[in-house]
């Protein structure tokens, strides 16, 4: 099943000249790939989104994978404060155009696609600098309640579903609806990923799971790192999962239910809701084993399934 890129109308240029088409192109694929390897669901949604969207779209999502995995590959909170802090930094100099060496930040091909593309959307800058709090933030340790996971979903993933909006051409009162339906499915977005990362962090001797839920089914931190390295479920862990699905699918539901009061360009935005969807249906009918691996990867027809679940859903517009 093939997917076609939702291209750009016309090239995209500064007005200053000073980004070639060379460098462009290059950045342009540097974020293709990186997310394409990193986020592959998300590039085929992506491919679906509205038209013209696709290079803000891989920008965004690089984004979010360059700003994600600074937790995962600094040794300790403070080399990866370091690392946010630059970010923070070479925002700063695209947003109050200070650029006296061009050579420096734009040697980074997210920052020289922001850069292009600050010509011709308004991004909000505050909504880039909640994502870099929020993953700084996230530096600290495990969150404490379910409502700090939902905090933490709306200031990344629902963030980056606002940015997408600066994009479209949106009235007022559309542009309101979307952002609500926008962090919802952020909200989503982020709980899905985080139940699917369970595995994989508990290896590295942490989790999502929030401190308030472990408590209530008497899960110590060590007894589910213990599990996790052992890759065994219980009864204590798969209630925490089952507690973690129904508040994310609360936050699908909410969405859904805004369909009606957004653009259909807003909504093939929204697509990325359908593969985390994907995940949780299998989860539960695997009865919350998370470590089964046709729960941890598609297998069979089912990733033609969800292509053509994807497809299926841009026609409708729906989420």
């Amino acid at each position: 099943l093939q997917f076609s890129r939702a291209t750009p109308g016309r090239q995209f240029s500064t007005s200053s000249g000073k980004l070639d088409k060379d460098t462009w192109q290059g950045s342009l694929k540097y974020c293709e790939n990186i997310v394409r390897r990193y986020d592959e669901d998300q590039y085929l949604c992506a491919m679906l989104g509205p038209e013209g969207s696709w290079p803000v779209l891989m920008m965004l999502r690089a984004f979010n994978i360059e700003t994600a995995t600074v937790k995962d590959v600094t040794s300790n909170q403070t080399t990866g404060a370091i690392r946010l802090q630059w970010w923070h930094d070479a925002l700063d100099e695209l947003y109050n155009k200070k650029l006296d060496d061009p050579g420096g930040i734009l040697s980074q091909p997210v920052l020289a696609m922001l850069y292009v593309l600050l010509h011709r959307y308004h991004f909000p800058r505050e909504l880039f600098q909640d994502v870099l709090d929020a993953r700084e933030e996230d530096l600290d340790g495990h969150p404490n309640t379910m409502d700090d996971l939902l905090k933490y979903g709306e200031t990344t993933q629902g963030r980056l579903f606002e940015l997408a909006l600066h994009s479209l051409p949106l009235r007022d009162t559309d542009y309101s609806y979307a952002v609500k339906a926008c962090r919802h499915v952020g909200r989503f977005v982020a709980l899905s990923t985080m139940i699917r990362a369970t595995p994989f962090l508990a290896a590295r001797n942490s989790t999502y799971i929030p401190n308030s839920l472990l408590k209530e089914v008497d899960l110590s931190h060590d007894d589910l790192f213990a599990l996790c390295s052992n890759s065994v479920s219980s009864t204590p862990l798969k209630l925490c999962l089952r507690a973690m699905t129904a508040e994310a699918l609360k936050e699908l539901e909410s969405a859904r239910e805004l369909r009606p009061k957004i653009t259909k360009e807003t909504a093939l935005l929204l697509l990325s809701a359908i593969p985390p969807l994907s995940y949780l249906e299998r989860l539960k009918a695997s009865d919350y084993e998370i470590f089964d691996p046709s729960v941890i990867n598609a297998t069979g027809l089912e990733p033609l399934k969800m292509r053509l679940r994807l497809r299926w859903n841009s026609w409708r517009a729906r989420f």
